[in-house]
């Protein structure tokens, strides 16, 4: 509501906030202006000031306060940032007070506390956030951060500017080509800046002595890093400001989005600054601000849309207006209902701000004397003026309140899980460096203590995983004893799937055999010679799978212990090398001295015998299987004393039946008790030579590699692995500084 005439004449019915002469003539003296760098408090009294109506938001009075000489944070319960003059609070609300900079000599202890209260409550926040960047974390977890989006040409330069009050690039096209993360801090005295940046390798921290050469700082900058084709990068640039103008806040500044490639740009261009724009909102600790012309349509903005896509809600999301002095008359309550919240909703919300245009920067307008033109445009505009009362969705000044409050807010919600994080990536870092192992040291005595220690380490792995007790956990496909036990139930498969097959056919065997070579013997006489060289043949045939198992046992055992040398000596490619050649050799060698083992087994086995009382039992066990047996005698070849039987037999049966069934018995009760040597021995040798023998064998050697004089040819580390173990040397460091920064503020 308009106040009346009688609302600002009324005795004693509120405090009206007056300007005073000497305020005056601080704007209009630049030397007077340089004095008053100190803050000072001015509360007026309303009874018998003068007071103009403000019934069309047009008959203002000259607005009190700059940028420079009012900001919000220093305001409690007063009015808002640029109320009329004739604004008057409600009756029974709390004296209402200003702190402004102006003369030192008129500073109010109250409001230079409130300041101080503020910047007790947001201060370590923001710096802690600040030390976390500085020290570079925010390559290993996210950081609650501001980052500013739009359109080309959306005003975000002079938004960012208004909130510096530094003179950043400017021009058309792309200007900000490189992330900018402008850090304002506000503290008294002097005004002073610095830019840094690490291009080739080196860090550039440059020193800045005035607002005004912060431009060409930025463009060299971005020149150095994206080179002269107009690109854009996803290097950082760090600009600090420290003034007592500023607000305490923390900006990242993006490149505006290009939908048209340039003479000289990608033809991607779009898809680069889309990307490196994603990179940095879609991040979950990210405050999103979204500038946006009025004198456009709100749906074409494609900043909002980006903005949208990655907080649909729009919790993250606080929506900044610009131009609106450049609007076609009679659009501005287009741009009203956006800014309150009725056409695209953000929970935010929206703020309007009036920036400082080409032509004004050309004509040399400095920023103070915008932040007034700023506050005067919106108490004179017909539609904005009504807004800009309330104090809450105007000005420059409520933006950089906004900002900051958001800031804290998010710092302080996210401060839990930043510090869960960090710990976790600490872990994780210290566990790969662990991994990576100790650097080479210089001093000789050194290198052999430390090459010693490389060497016994490795053998201690291998003595471990040969008797299946890692000293260490390894991954699951390095267990070489599981492995082992897998090939010989290998083994152990190969012996009954050849075992099934032999007894199908035996029969056929046993008859094919006697019919060729019976000789003069009557029926009835089993040939022992048939017997032995049945069973000579089918022992025979288990030969080839019994290679079969060496031979992947020594793949394996090869294959594990140099993956093993990679793990323990990857740093150090020479020796390495050494070792896996030695690892290869003395595989070799016991694979030949264990197949030599096995072919002599075979060859013993291809004598036919077991003792009689193994033999006995394993045919009384035959027997069992089909009758009951009462008595068994010792079976003799060529006799015809058979077993006796209660069960009862065929009367059909022929005489080479009756063969047939004894040579399939006593074939299959000599075939179980030779499978059982085999079952045992096969493996047994495997073990004792790739396993036992190799392990005492290739200690012995690495033992006396690490003993030779060339040590210094043999400890060239890999240039790659001293890298990495530098990167997550450093990754620890700030790590482990980011923790203790973090636990030192909480």
């Amino acid at each position: 509501m308009e106040p009346s005439d009688s609302d600002g004449a009324a005795e004693g019915s509120g405090r009206v906030f007056m300007q005073s002469d000497d305020s005056k003539q601080a704007r209009i003296d630049p030397r007077h202006r340089q004095k008053n760098r100190y803050r000072r408090k001015k509360t007026l009294d309303a009874k018998g000031a003068v007071a103009e109506p403000d019934r069309a938001c047009t008959q203002q009075t000259e607005p009190r306060m700059d940028l420079e000489e009012s900001p919000s944070w220093g305001m409690e319960d007063g009015p808002g940032p640029g109320d009329s003059a004739g604004t008057t609070p409600a009756p029974g609300a709390k004296k209402d007070t200003i702190t402004e900079y102006g003369n030192s000599s008129c500073a109010a202890p109250q409001g230079t506390s409130l300041v101080h209260s503020f910047d007790r409550k947001v201060r370590p926040y923001i710096d802690l956030i600040d030390t976390l960047r500085y020290l570079g974390v925010d390559q290993d977890v996210g950081l609650p951060a501001v980052a500013v989006i739009g359109d080309q040409s959306s005003g975000k330069s002079s938004v960012l500017e208004a909130l510096s009050g530094v003179q950043l690039p400017r021009g058309s096209g792309i200007v900000t080509r490189c992330p900018l993360a402008l850090k304002l801090k506000r503290a008294p005295g002097p005004w002073h800046g610095r830019i840094k940046y690490r291009v080739q390798g080196r860090t550039v921290n440059t020193k800045l002595d005035t607002p005004e050469s912060v431009g060409d700082a930025v463009l060299q900058a971005q020149s150095e890093l994206t080179g002269d084709d107009l690109g854009v990068s996803k290097s950082l640039i760090e600009l600090e400001v420290t003034s007592d103008s500023v607000p305490d806040l923390t900006l990242i500044d993006l490149p505006g989005i290009a939908r048209v490639a340039l003479a000289g740009q990608a033809v991607d261009i779009e898809t680069q600054i889309k990307d490196l724009i994603r990179d940095h909102i879609g991040r979950q600790e990210t405050i999103n601000l979204v500038v946006i012309p009025c004198n456009v349509d709100i749906a074409t903005t494609e900043a909002l849309k980006m903005a949208q896509a990655v907080d649909p809600t729009g919790v993250r999301t606080l929506g900044v207006l610009t131009k609106p002095d450049l609007m076609d008359e009679g659009t501005e309550r287009n741009a009203l209902r956006i800014l309150q919240n009725q056409v695209f909703p953000l929970s935010k919300g929206y703020v309007l701000v009036k920036c400082r245009s080409q032509r004004d920067v050309e004509a040399h307008q400095t920023l103070a004397e915008a932040s007034r033109v700023e506050a005067a445009f919106f108490k004179k505009h017909p539609v904005f003026c009504h807004v800009h009362n309330g104090g809450k969705l105007t000005t420059t000044t409520v933006l950089a309140a906004k900002l900051t409050e958001e800031l804290v807010d998010n710092i302080k919600r996210t401060l839990p899980k930043l510090r869960k994080d960090l710990a976790e990536k600490l872990r994780e870092a210290c566990a790969e460096l662990e991994s990576q192992g100790e650097s080479i040291p210089d001093d000789a005595r050194a290198k052999q203590l430390f090459i010693n220690a490389r060497v016994m380490r490795y053998n201690d792995d291998v003595r471990g995983l040969a008797r299946g007790e890692p000293s260490r956990n390894l991954p699951r496909n390095m267990m070489l004893y599981t492995l082992v036990r897998e090939h010989f139930r290998t083994w152990l498969k190969d012996l009954k799937r050849a075992q099934d097959a032999w007894l199908e056919e035996l029969d056929n065997l046993i008859r094919e055999y006697i019919d060729n070579r019976s000789g003069r013997e009557l029926p009835g006489f089993v040939s022992y010679h048939a017997f032995e060289n049945l069973a000579r043949v089918h022992v025979q045939r288990l030969e080839k799978p019994a290679l079969n198992v060496l031979a992947v046992t020594c793949w394996s055992v090869q294959d594990v212990f140099m993956r093993l040398a990679d793990d323990v000596f990857k740093f150090l490619p020479e020796f390495n090398r050494l070792v896996k050649a030695k690892v290869g050799a003395q595989v070799q060698g016991q694979e030949q001295k264990a197949r030599v083992l096995i072919v002599t087994l075979f060859r013993m086995e291809s004598m036919v015998y077991t003792q009689d009382m193994l033999y006995q039992n394993s045919l009384r066990e035959e027997h069992q299987q089909d009758h009951e047996v009462t008595e068994v005698t010792p079976f003799i070849f060529n006799s015809n004393n058979h077993p006796k039987s209660k069960g009862k037999r065929l009367l059909d049966v022929s005489s080479l039946d009756e063969d047939l069934d004894v040579m399939n018995k006593h074939l299959r009760s000599y075939f179980k008790i030779a499978l059982m040597r085999l079952m045992d021995m096969v493996p047994m040798v495997v073990r004792f030579n790739m396993l036992d023998e190799l392990v005492v064998a290739l200690g012995a050697e690495l033992t006396a590699l690490a003993q030779e004089g060339n040590l210094a040819e043999l400890l060239c580390e890999d240039e790659d692995a001293m890298e990495k173990r530098r990167m997550v040397m450093e990754r620890v460091e700030r790590l482990h500084k980011a923790c203790a920064t973090i636990e030192n503020k909480l």
